[in-house]
């Protein structure tokens, strides 16, 4: 990993804090992009995703399936506050064990490394996209943090073993301020299905998509760039079927111009 443990920490703390600030001034119908989520959905999945790794943090030999159900915070402001309390628990606990200790993570042997990274990225996406929806400046990220957290992200989406038939193009992601590029292949999807990715060997790329690593990394995710700040090139056929994959929004299609004369 290029960005270290106590680092991951600091991430954890710094935009979780930014995201608990922008979800306290919004209210609990406002919508959060990429997806237009209300603030109320946004917020409970980041508890629920924050109280499981706090409990799992704190009983290392233990599955989070076995612990009691907790009760979840009643209204938006118990929420936005459970959600401070969970990263309070989080970091003291990822503080106290090290980077090393040994934890189950998503079924298979893990570190609490892994664990520090995966939650500091699940902050980060949180906070910058509901500072985005209260009108906040999102903390800056470093290109070696946004790089990581592409990698992280297209880890965690890695699907190798899928049963799905896959395409014959190569689509590339390529940070152009650090230098990292990510080859990926794309799967056709299963009846009411969405498509599969599986990071693949460096090959010749069909479909590239080229930007500095944080504006990359917003893409990934699905956030509409700036104007100039992503080049999309290639098969617009494999394009499509990793937008889908991403399960990125679909723009709306441009409105015919009323004719206000003959």
């Amino acid at each position: 990993m290029s960005v270290p443990f106590l680092q991951h920490v600091d991430l954890l703390d710094l935009h979780g804090r930014a995201a608990v600030a922008s979800l306290a001034q919004l209210q609990p119908g406002d919508r959060v992009p990429p997806r237009d989520a209300s603030t109320r959905e946004v917020i409970a999945d980041h508890w629920a995703t924050l109280e499981i790794w706090a409990w799992s943090l704190e009983n290392p030999t233990g599955h989070w399936s076995t612990r009691d159900e907790p009760d979840s915070p009643a209204d938006h402001t118990a929420l936005v506050a459970g959600v401070a309390a969970q990263l309070d628990r989080i970091e003291a606990a990822l503080l106290k064990s090290g980077p090393d200790a040994p934890i189950d993570y998503f079924g298979e042997p893990g570190t609490t490394s892994q664990v520090a990274r995966l939650l500091a990225h699940e902050t980060i996406t949180v906070g910058y996209a509901t500072s985005r929806a209260a009108g906040r400046t999102s903390p800056t990220l470093a290109p070696a943090v946004a790089a990581d957290g592409i990698d992280q992200a297209l880890g965690h989406w890695n699907a190798p073993d899928a049963s799905d038939t896959w395409r014959p193009e190569t689509v590339a992601l390529r940070a152009s301020d650090t230098g990292a590029t990510w080859h990926l292949g794309v799967s056709r999807a299963q009846p009411g299905g969405l498509p599969e990715i599986r990071l693949v060997p460096e090959g010749d790329p069909q479909v590239m998509v080229k930007a500095v690593a944080t504006d990359l990394l917003w893409w990934l995710h699905g956030h509409a760039p700036a104007d100039g700040t992503v080049s999309v090139s290639g098969d617009p056929e494999a394009l499509h079927a990793l937008r889908s994959s991403l399960m990125h929004p679909v723009p709306e299609p441009p409105r015919k111009r009323r004719r206000w004369f003959g």
